[in-house]
């Protein structure tokens, strides 16, 4: 075994031990926080089967609506490229980010790992591609959270002494937002950053070979970033394309955020459409837990949002919370493994 086997292993390794603890510390907390499993359980037992049958369709039509995003993008590396591929490879990524300890954080290198294998274009054109449609997405996730949050406080208004835990949210997203303009703002440091993680990588995988040692030297880096930021450009110079882009992406979280208002209604409990805007979006942050699809994380979270800003009880915002991630998580994990399934073994196989 290679050096590079070996540090990959350990890395790996470390990644599946620091989402074991995690896992392990937000079970502690649950198990401290004294949630009624019994209540939660009789909660449950009272679910629409219509609304749940709703809230699943609601969250797949987010998928194909997000997917339509990464089209229009693709399409400005190769115009020929088919709508039912990208979809079925969207849905494949998409597994693959769910199913992975930090998936979501490397989430456009797979994503545009899986489509240009599928598709066979160019790895780093459409790595621009999906970094576009990726972006895109997520500065409409903290649109969609910032109107949901001015809609909630106008219309509902923020419990007394909760107004620190909404305020605190929307400071997360803002300084995401920011990083965000700063990338794509100021390349000069983007760069820089870029060629730090090389200099760690040249320095890590020393004794991999020179071929791993070119791809990572200055000038190879250089020219990389060069392809990429001109493919980017690309991608994203056409505004009318940009703007349907975005209105899909809109759409997409709308569509991702109702099965959590569904849930609610389906367990007897009306949340605010205003709050589960402005959450949904928020607890993305989770999903960069050391877990899968930011397993724990996002339920812990959500319920405690849930309690704290609508002042619903403890039992009853988990189970709204366990039909949302039925629906968003596990759901999804079953689609996109038989959309992989379908993209690896062929329909006429699959027949």
């Amino acid at each position: 075994m290679g050096t590079t086997e070996v540090t990959r292993g350990g890395a790996i390794r470390r990644r599946i031990g620091a989402g074991v603890a995690v896992i392990v510390a937000l079970a502690a907390l649950v198990g401290l926080s004294g949630v009624s499993w019994s209540g939660v359980v009789a909660e449950l037992r009272t679910i629409d089967p219509l609304l749940l049958v709703v809230a699943l369709a609601a969250s797949l039509l987010a998928q194909l609506a997000w997917s339509s995003s990464t089209l229009l993008f693709l399409r400005t590396v190769d115009p020929t490229v088919s709508t039912g591929r990208v979809r079925l490879g969207y849905l494949t990524g998409t597994f693959a980010k769910q199913i992975l300890p930090f998936g979501h954080a490397g989430g456009v290198p797979l994503m545009a790992y899986v489509l240009a294998e599928e598709m066979d274009l160019d790895y780093r054109g459409t790595f621009a591609s999906v970094t576009a449609s990726e972006l895109l997405i997520f500065v409409a996730s903290l649109a969609v959270a910032g109107l949901g949050f001015g809609w909630f406080v106008v219309a509902d208004g923020v419990a007394s002494g909760t107004e620190l835990v909404a305020l605190g949210l929307v400071g997360v997203l803002a300084l995401v937002a920011v990083a965000i303009a700063g990338f794509v703002k100021r390349r000069t440091a983007f760069r820089r950053v870029v060629h730090g993680v090389a200099l760690v990588g040249r320095a890590v995988f020393r004794r991999a070979g020179p071929r791993v040692q070119g791809r990572l030297a200055p000038k190879a880096v250089d020219r990389g970033l060069d392809e990429f930021f001109e493919t980017f450009d690309r991608a994203t110079s056409d505004r009318s394309t940009v703007i349907r882009a975005a209105t899909f992406a809109v759409v997409g979280w709308v569509l991702f955020a109702l099965p959590l208002y569904l849930g609610s209604l389906a367990v007897g409990q009306s949340l605010p459409l205003a709050l589960v805007l402005f959450v949904v979006p928020a607890a993305g942050l989770a999903t960069l837990l050391p877990t899968p699809g930011g397993l724990g994380g996002t339920e812990v979270g959500l319920t405690a949002a849930v309690v704290v800003l609508a002042e619903v009880g403890l039992e009853t915002a988990a189970a709204a919370v366990l039909v949302y991630r039925v629906c968003s998580y596990w759901f999804l994990l079953v689609v996109g493994g038989l959309s992989s399934l379908f993209l690896s073994v062929g329909f006429r196989e699959l027949r």
